[in-house]
């Protein structure tokens, strides 16, 4: 059965009324820090997209952090890849043609090395054109799952401290440890999915930092419509260029341990099925920018643990 590829979730760019209109990003230097096997990277948004700087082969570029994708995605605009008819994906439209790959490449993140690392590639202009920024590609699980990557959006930095074989992160930095709470996941295929509730409803949903806004099911929310109020139908491009005709709205009483109650979110309704068919799971809906960006988080893969941290963390 041909390999099923996300590529990507990161299609929520085209959120119309909410759209950000800060001003284009054209170029920028990211400083790294490094401390033993743990690494901090500043990233800037775009958006609700998390845009670092890295070194692939020997060029230098924007990568979008997604951990909707399942590993390096490389943009068709800046980069060849060889067709290979034996792996096919799924967007929002639908099964889309077979991948083109590209092999054996080198990524850097200033002291960070990933070697002999294959990417689809794959057509991310309509991204491009909508951001006003030039990406690279995106970075997602198979990178990452080695590390545990916390997630900062109010000091705008993630940190990535590498864990031992049971998860354990090696060289631990202070304010990493200070943890207040936590809640396990599974993965959808690669994705991580965790358990919430609307309006005590139990839902899963899936974490999705390369999505800008949260999705919910079309079809498996029925017993939570009454806390979904819809806005205006909008159209939703996907990196394959297709577009879709969504439901825009704000969706209320989210809560994570049914003790943590997140604010009213932007998000669409819509028919999760190919999305699903990714995954291999039967989500619910997938947490964006819109959950995620309140929270300072961790997502340790080989734990499959989401690690809640105090906000009173001082930047490294």
């Amino acid at each position: 059965m041909p390999a099923l590829k996300k590529i990507s979730l990161f299609c929520t760019v085209l959120f119309l009324y909410l759209e950000t209109q800060a001003t284009p990003i054209r170029s920028f230097v990211i400083p790294t820090i490094q401390e033993k096997s743990s690494l901090i990277v500043p990233f800037t948004l775009n958006g609700g997209l998390i845009i670092i700087q890295a070194k692939i082969n020997d060029s230098i570029g924007n990568f979008v952090i997604d951990t909707g994708a399942e590993g390096l995605v490389l943009n068709s605009q800046h980069f060849k890849g060889v067709r290979d008819d034996s792996r096919g994906y799924y967007g929002l439209s639908g099964r889309g043609k077979a991948l083109t790959v590209s092999y054996d490449n080198a990524v850097k993140v200033n002291g960070l090395e990933f070697n002999n690392v294959d990417a689809d590639v794959v057509d991310l202009s309509s991204i491009e054109l909508k951001k006003g920024l030039k990406i690279f590609g995106l970075i997602g699980y198979d990178l990452l799952k080695d590390y545990e990557i916390m997630f900062n959006y109010r000091g705008r930095f993630i940190a990535l401290s590498a864990v031992d074989n049971k998860g354990n992160v090696i060289d631990p930095m202070p304010y990493i440890l200070n943890k207040k709470d936590s809640l396990a996941f599974t993965l959808g295929n690669f994705i991580p999915v965790i358990d919430v509730t609307v309006n005590g409803v139990k839902k899963k949903f899936g974490i999705d930092s390369g999505a800008e806004i949260n999705l919910l099911d079309l079809k498996r929310s029925k017993d939570i419509m009454s806390q979904f109020a819809p806005i205006r139908t909008i159209s939703l491009t996907g990196s394959d260029g297709k577009d879709s005709e969504v439901i825009a709205g704000r969706l209320y009483r989210v809560a994570i341990l049914e003790i943590y109650r997140c604010a009213t979110m932007a998000t669409v309704l819509m028919n999760m099925d190919n999305l699903n068919k990714i995954y291999q799971s039967n989500l619910d809906g997938i947490l964006g920018f819109e959950f995620l960006s309140p929270w300072l988080f961790s997502i340790n893969y080989k734990k499959q643990r989401l690690y809640l941290h105090q906000l009173k963390v001082i930047n490294p």
